[in-house]
């Protein structure tokens, strides 16, 4: 798929080496190891390429997650990394749009589901992306514990996200 000159690259793996390559070489380029936290990895990863070279990243996963014992299917989004060089020019936005594109098309998944910083809620509110109220519940191996990270969703369809708490069952993505 390719948008203004932008081509959009759907791929099955994407190491740690191709991470650090895009991120510059920082080694925490999302700035959440100092959370702690286990995460599950992406099995889904879509690259934003430009003139051959890639200048974003988005990963995904297909999850079930429990709200008020209803089970629903989230598109577990997460590892959102741009170049440090390509920062502020809207490959970010490209990227997610291109995943929420395909998420769509190929009905894998009635919502989005993300964890950020709170620093990165106000890009993610204008890409409508909405904080969760209720706590969310993940798995680490220590135990079940409350996210210290905000949690947003997005609906890809006619619903709205139901109120109450949420049971990952699982790592973070």
């Amino acid at each position: 798929m390719e948008q203004r000159g932008i081509q959009i690259r759907v791929v099955d793996s994407y190491s740690a080496l191709d991470r650090l390559t895009l991120s510059g070489g920082e080694t925490d380029p999302n700035q959440i190891n100092s959370f702690g936290l286990e995460w599950l990895p992406k099995t889904h990863h879509v690259l934003v390429c430009k003139d051959g070279m890639t200048v974003a990243h988005i990963g995904f996963v297909l999850q079930t997650v429990t709200v008020e014992g209803r089970s629903i299917r989230v598109s577990g989004i997460g590892g959102l990394l741009t170049r440090p060089d390509c920062r502020g020019q809207g490959f970010g936005r490209i990227g997610m749009e291109a995943v929420e594109r395909l998420i769509r098309r190929q009905r894998m998944a009635r919502f989005g589901m993300l964890f950020c910083r709170v620093q990165l809620q106000p890009w993610y509110e204008r890409l409508k992306w909405e904080p969760v109220a209720a706590p969310v519940w993940i798995d680490q191996p220590q135990g079940v514990r409350q996210s210290p990270l905000p949690v947003m969703v997005k609906c890809f369809g006619p619903e709205s996200w139901p109120p109450g708490a949420v049971w990952l069952e699982s790592f973070p993505w």
